[in-house]
C-alpha cells in the first residue's frame, strides 16, 4: 500500500481523524480531563507541523504521531515528571527558544493496519524531522502496550522484563530499543485524572464501596479511591531517548 506522511500543518482537515484514531486506541477514561488532556487541542493549534500522520492515496489516515519541541538538558533527571507537564509547559509557554529535542507523546495505528511497520516509519520520520532542529533528539513517555494485562507489577519491574533471547518483554519498548532508543526512568505519574467514584463506578459498572485500590480494564496500575470520594489514576510511563 502506497502512504504519504503529512502533517497538520499541510493538512488541517485531518485533525478530526486523527482524535477519532487515539480515541479507538485508548481507554474511554484516557481521554478524561487532566493538566495535559486539557491542552491537547492547544497542541494541534500551536505545533501543527510535529502532529504526523501517515494516510492512504484516498485520504484514509492509517497512523498519526503527536509531539512537542522541548528545552531538556540530556539527563534523566532534567526530564519532566511526564506527559501532562509535557504538555502544559509546552501550551501555556509556548516553544523554547532553542528546543533541545522533540518530546513524542502519542503514536497511534489504526487497527487494520497494525503489525506493518506504520508506527516504526513514524518514528523514523520524528527522529529525521528532529535532527534538523534538535540536538538531542527525540524523547518519548512510552505507554508499554502489555502492562495493562500486569497492574499489580511494578511498572520499574515490568520495564526489566526480558524474553528468554534477551529482548525487552514489552512489545512497544522493544520496538523502541530495536530502532537504537536507551531507556532513561520512569515517570512514575505521567498522567493524572482525578474524579468522583461516581463516575469511574459508570466505567467499572459496579459500585466502588470505599476506599482503596481497585482494578480498572485499560489501565496499567490499579484506580485509586480515596476517603474523599474521588478516584485518582496515576499512569506510570517509560522514559526512552532517541539520539540524533
Amino acid at each position: 500500500m502506497s502512504l504519504t506522511l503529512t502533517d497538520l500543518s499541510r493538512d488541517p482537515w485531518l485533525l478530526p481523524e486523527v482524535d477519532r484514531l487515539i480515541g479507538s486506541n485508548m481507554p474511554e477514561f484516557m481521554g478524561w480531563e487532566s493538566p495535559g488532556n486539557w491542552r491537547w487541542h492547544g497542541m494541534y493549534e500551536q505545533y501543527p507541523g510535529h502532529q504526523l500522520c501517515l494516510v492512504t492515496g484516498d485520504g484514509q489516515l492509517v497512523a498519526a504521531a503527536n509531539g512537542v519541541p522541548v528545552a531538556w538538558d540530556g539527563t534523566p533527571g532534567g526530564l519532566p515528571s511526564g506527559t501532562d507537564e509535557v504538555l502544559v509547559e509546552a501550551v501555556d509557554q509556548g516553544p523554547p527558544q532553542r528546543p533541545d529535542a522533540v518530546c513524542m507523546l502519542s503514536v497511534s495505528v489504526a487497527p487494520g493496519h497494525r503489525a506493518a511497520g506504520h508506527a516504526e516509519r513514524l518514528l523514523t520520520a520524528v527522529r529525521e524531522a528532529a535532527a534538523g532542529s534538535c540536538p538531542r533528539g527525540v524523547v518519548i513517555p512510552v505507554r508499554p502496550t502489555r502492562k495493562h494485562r500486569y497492574p499489580l507489577i511494578p511498572i520499574e519491574r515490568y520495564a526489566a522484563w526480558r524474553r528468554p533471547d534477551g529482548s525487552c518483554f514489552d512489545p512497544w519498548l522493544r520496538t523502541h530499543l530495536g530502532l537504537g532508543a536507551r531507556q532513561l526512568g520512569i515517570a512514575a505519574e505521567s498522567l493524572v485524572i482525578r474524579q468522583p467514584a461516581a463516575r469511574w463506578e459508570a466505567v467499572l459498572g459496579h459500585p466502588l464501596p470505599g476506599p482503596g485500590d481497585y482494578p480498572l480494564a485499560g489501565a496499567l496500575v490499579p484506580l485509586r479511591v480515596a476517603e474523599d470520594g474521588h478516584g485518582t489514576y496515576a499512569e506510570p510511563n517509560v522514559w526512552v531517548h532517541h539520539a540524533p
